[in-house]
């Protein structure tokens, strides 16, 4: 009796333990990461009820490299800087194996203002020595939330990724004020970051209310508010969330018409901004660029509203 009470003992302090260490395991390592070699793109799966890395969190463009190898490994090390292959360096570098690693685009010196800009643009292409480049926000985000002991796994071969990456912003070789700078650095001294949204005119033959909209590097912006007067223009109604704290990993969860919509959303001083391209995909209108007079041209149902841009010179290349 004394024997099967110490062997019932043991048992359950081994599933204790067992459970113990797959919770810690789960709790260590939260992400699993696979790159398509072929395709050029991260994924970043979580954990399922189940446990397993089954769900897609999120995906990013990179530049990998002809020789960059296949396999499953394990990241190790981290660097805030790391000098790389040609006497560059790489912010936000995570270790995937051996010489490979996460992390940004290059830089001519460990300065945030030398940016390669001209590989930038190469994102999505294979274009490295054999690690793999991304932009500062997304191997920040590996950086910050993927522990050291992270399985990666990287393949080649046509793949039906989960999720499609949104495409990085271009950087005009020619605007020599912009190009040294990752247009995703968070840093403050980014002067990207400075643009800032600027106010635009709505107009059409009998503008029903009174809108106001937001141009920024190339992407049309509305507030919750204005979103419902610009589409009240069309007998639509259209109610978005405000608060911008709702807003997760760049995205507002929304319902139109009994059907959720990721919006893609920026904060501004405590409010949601939604993208324009997105909210007419939403309720179904269409959106055309006019290349003369520099406008765009909001289509629902055969009415229109034109958006002009903020100032001369702006839109000559289709910003949407």
């Amino acid at each position: 009796m004394k024997k099967r009470g110490f062997c019932i003992f043991w048992a359950v302090l081994l599933m204790v333990s067992c459970f113990s260490v797959a919770r810690a395991e789960a709790v260590e390592y939260p992400y699993y990461i696979t790159v398509n070699l072929t395709d050029n793109i991260v994924t970043v799966y979580e954990r399922d009820g189940q446990g397993k890395y089954t769900v897609p969190k999120k995906a990013f463009f990179c530049s990998a490299g002809n020789h960059t190898p296949t396999g499953t490994f394990r990241t190790s090390d981290k660097y805030q800087w790391r000098n790389l292959i040609g006497n560059v360096y790489g912010q936000y570098a995570t270790r995937i194996t051996g010489h490979i690693l996460f992390h940004s685009v290059p830089y001519f010196k460990k300065d945030k203002s030398t940016l390669e800009y001209e590989e930038y643009n190469k994102l999505g292409s294979t274009a490295s020595a054999g690690c793999i480049r991304m932009t500062v926000e997304d191997a920040k985000w590996i950086y910050d939330h993927c522990p050291s002991g992270t399985t990666v796994r990287m393949y080649r071969g046509k793949v039906q990724e989960p999720m499609q990456p949104k495409a990085p912003q271009k950087i005009d070789p020619k605007d020599a004020k912009y190009r040294g700078w990752d247009p995703t650095d968070p840093d403050p001294a980014n002067p990207w970051h400075k643009r800032g949204l600027r106010q635009m005119t709505v107009q059409n033959r009998e503008v029903v209310k009174a809108v106001t909209a937001y141009y920024e590097t190339g992407t049309y912006y509305f507030t919750a508010e204005d979103s419902g007067k610009l589409f009240a223009n069309f007998g639509l109604t259209v109610a978005l969330p405000q608060d911008a704290t709702k807003i997760s990993d760049g995205k507002m969860m929304v319902t139109y018409q009994n059907i959720p919509h990721s919006l893609t959303c920026r904060r501004e001083n405590g409010k949601a901004y939604y993208k324009l391209r997105e909210l007419a995909d939403m309720v179904g209108a269409s959106v055309s660029w006019e290349r003369t007079e520099k406008k765009i041209i909001l289509d629902y149902a055969g009415e229109q509203l034109f958006l002009f841009c903020p100032k001369e010179g702006e839109g000559t290349v289709n910003p949407l």
